[in-house]
């Protein structure tokens, strides 16, 4: 998959306009090209090390070769785009200052909380959340060692058969020869990334579908899990319906959980008067801004969890409405297409 942030190769004169842009994944890349190939100065602001959000920190490099990441971003940076990482806003930088410091400010910091089963015994110390195991692990291969992620040894069972899911899956199976189970609460046919499944079968991973995680049996460490089986359901949003009687137990060496994400906005924005989906997402309208003037939003922080496409797509249109917003001119050249 190559990516290109960019929508030009020079950047226009100078509009004397100023963005801030909050979170470096796709949505917020995406628009601060838009922005900085607009003649907008454009600061982008990430509390991980570098830029590029989840393409880098919770995608394996055999789904998206982070070179070729890093050299858009390097790109975006030749152009002007400034990068302030390590800084997480809400903590080390106030949202007051940068709405009172730029022209208008986007927030595109995604979702990187994970949900959780919410069962007797999840608190287990080989029970490992999705999200937190891959990011480690990523930022490990990234020469980012500062905490190592658990081994994924043994029998391994993973909750949930949505993209991270499957990656965990196959990492587990490549980089430390376990025994993959999948556990799903629905069929397979209807799993968010059942494309991949039949790749993941010839790895010898195994598919267990219809059932429901009740608990996680075990002392300080976890050894199996009680499933309940459900009727098979072929709308993802559709309630489940236990089968009375039908539980049984599982055992495994390590359960990971990966049964969803919410959204991760920056701390304090309700303080503000910033309005909130009851999902977490922030509230917009249908040009991107939020409930507080100048003050936008883009991406899965804003429309929940999605894929890296309808990220960037987002964070395109976003950026166009702050165009407006601005009263700017629109980058004369059509963004790459991924």
């Amino acid at each position: 998959m190559s990516i290109r942030f960019a929508p030009c190769r020079v950047a226009p004169a100078e509009t004397g306009k100023r963005v801030a842009i909050v979170g470096a994944g796709p949505a917020g890349l995406a628009a601060a090209g838009v922005l900085r190939c607009s003649g907008h100065r454009v600061d982008v602001f990430d509390r991980l090390p570098e830029p590029g959000g989840m393409l880098l920190f919770a995608i394996p490099e055999f789904r998206i070769p982070k070179e070729g990441v890093r050299s858009s971003v390097r790109e975006l940076a030749g152009l002007g785009v400034g990068f302030h990482t390590n800084v997480e806003v809400g903590r080390h930088v106030h949202m007051e200052e940068l709405l009172e410091d730029f022209d208008a400010v986007l927030v595109s910091t995604g979702t990187w909380r994970g949900r959780r089963l919410e069962v007797p015994g999840e608190d287990k110390e080989n029970v490992y959340d999705a999200l937190e195991w891959i990011t480690s692990f990523m930022r490990n291969k990234l020469g980012y060692t500062e905490v190592q992620a658990p081994q994924l040894t043994g029998r391994v069972a993973i909750v949930g058969a949505g993209l991270t899911a499957v990656d965990i899956a196959e990492l587990a199976v490549k980089e430390y020869g376990a025994e993959v189970v999948m556990l799903y609460r629905r069929p397979m046919s209807v799993a968010p990334a059942k494309h991949m499944l039949r790749h993941l079968e010839s790895l010898g991973v195994r598919f267990v579908e219809n059932v429901v995680p009740v608990e996680i049996l075990g002392g300080r460490w976890a050894e199996k899990v009680k499933l309940v089986r459900v009727k098979p359901t072929t709308d993802r949003k559709a309630p489940v319906e236990v089968i009375p009687g039908s539980e049984f137990e599982l055992d495994f060496d390590v359960l990971v959980v990966a049964v969803g994400l919410r959204a991760t906005p920056p701390e304090n924005l309700k303080s503000l008067g910033v309005e909130l989906n009851p999902d977490g997402t922030i509230k917009t309208d249908q040009n991107f801004m939020t409930s507080l003037p100048k003050l936008f939003a883009a991406g899965d922080v804003a429309h929940g969890p999605s894929n890296i496409g309808l990220a960037m797509r987002s964070g395109k249109l976003a950026a166009g409405r702050i165009n407006e917003y601005l009263g700017a001119r629109a980058p004369t050249s059509r963004p790459s297409p991924l």
